[in-house]
């Protein structure tokens, strides 16, 4: 069996949507002929932990804790409300945020190179596979293959230059700290044996950007674990009139994943319609953003962060579950990872996003309805619409969003590293 030293921040005990994909390529990649060896800081600076994750870690698994010299983050709190942010050492923090190139997780890299390059060795890596954001990541990758001599693939989960430029900031950092955003990452794609990106759209732009062998790209999307879902009740429809109508939340309220277009849809509705809607809101909220907008009649549940087998049964109990990306250009290339789980457990999706690589998901697996953000009287109606009629459950997804079959993707992708480039080999001197 082959071995790939896998570069993941986030991993279990973290928790949230970003640790999924990693953990999920781990717990497969055995069955297609690869055993991933995790490289994941001793002190991760994240804002929710899941220690239940580790359930999904194959019998045996390597995961080597790497020093860290960041500071911790602030974990959710138990309101669901999150915190103010203003005292000294959260100050400190967003200095460092605002400071630190390319990311304030960097400071995991010096302490960490040491103990990737050993692990590189012990376990006989053939290849190095990052996956990012925080894309400080990537640094730690490269400097170990290219010091180890192994190929690298590169993971971007998020757009990095063409969105979050600075930490989850969208469009952050001005124009001097973009151009050197971009510059990195070229650099880094340039060094890549392959670049996966998570959406055809997300993938075409990295090539557009950075050029290259168009088959040096690669998608591989998000997907769903058939394991979390094998207990679940069988989806049924909502029956009209036999009370609220759940609309259910998960994961975290932020810049780029909002609820404000749904309060603004729900205030043209009148009293009498809202008390047909129950809003959950499950997961971690970011100072500033809007969980209840105190609309009469309306019944708003704020609950924090719970583990992800929990969350799964929640969605298994709502009418409709809630997918928001806000109108910034940039995030029609993305699809929130949730997505495929909302799927998998075919309740209905009410999608508020630009039309784009989320929205033909939903369209083209019947999953439920997608509106653009600012275009509340258009999901107002639709809101007044499903209280006389819910909409059904959709369909199973399509085996194509199985992580099983998502491993295997990835380990073709890792074999492809192995293979000799025939374009380089010098011609036969007779």
């Amino acid at each position: 069996m082959k071995t790939v030293l896998f570069v993941s921040y986030a991993f279990p005990p973290a928790g949230g949507a970003g640790v999924q994909r990693a953990l999920k390529f781990v717990k497969y990649l055995g069955r297609h002929g690869w055993r991933a060896v995790v490289l994941t800081p001793d002190r991760p600076s994240v804002p929710v932990l899941d220690p239940s994750l580790a359930r999904d870690l194959p019998p045996g698994q390597v995961v080597r804790r790497l020093p860290s010299l960041e500071p911790s983050a602030p974990q959710a709190d138990n309101s669901g409300a999150g915190g103010n942010g203003q005292n000294a050492l959260g100050r400190l923090k967003g200095l460092a945020s605002h400071l630190l190139f390319p990311d304030r997780n960097v400071l995991w890299l010096p302490t960490a190179l040491v103990g990737a390059l050993a692990a590189a060795r012990r376990h006989q890596a053939q290849a190095v596979l990052v996956t990012a954001p925080p894309f400080s990541a990537f640094l730690l990758g490269w400097a170990v293959a290219h010091l180890a001599c192994l190929p690298l693939v590169l993971d971007f989960r998020d757009d990095w230059s063409g969105f979050f430029s600075k930490g989850y900031s969208a469009k952050g950092g001005g124009r001097l700290w973009q151009a050197l955003v971009r510059a990195t990452e070229g650099f880094l794609v340039d060094f890549a044996s392959r670049v996966i990106g998570n959406t055809p759209e997300m993938t075409e732009g990295l090539w557009r950007r950075h050029g290259g062998a168009p088959d040096k790209y690669v998608w591989i999307p998000n997907g769903f674990d058939p394991d979390d879902f094998a207990d679940l009740p069988r989806a049924t429809p909502a029956p009209a009139g036999r009370g609220p109508l759940k609309i259910l939340y998960t994961g975290t309220v932020f810049e780029s994943h909002p609820l404000d277009d749904l309060w603004a849809a729900l205030a043209l509705l009148s009293p009498q319609q809202r008390r047909g809607y129950q809003v959950e809101i499950v997961g971690r909220v970011v100072a500033g953003q809007v969980v209840d907008p105190g609309l009469e009649g309306l019944q708003v549940r704020v609950l924090p962060y719970e583990p992800h087998h929990q969350v799964i049964e929640r969605m298994a109990g709502a009418d409709v579950l809630l997918l928001t990306l806000a109108g910034l250009p940039g995030l029609e290339l993305m699809v929130p990872a949730k997505l495929f789980e909302y799927l998998a457990v075919r309740r209905p999706v009410l999608g508020i996003l630009p039309r784009g690589a989320a929205s033909k998901i939903i369209e083209a697996t019947s999953a439920g309805a997608s509106v653009e953000p600012g275009q509340s009287q258009e999901l107002a109606r639709l809101l007044a619409a499903w209280l006389e009629a819910p909409p059904p459950p959709p369909a199973a997804p399509p085996l194509a969003f199985d992580r099983r079959h998502l491993a295997g993707l990835l380990a073709q992708t890792l074999e492809q590293t192995l293979a000799p480039d025939v374009s380089v080999i010098p011609p036969r001197q007779d």
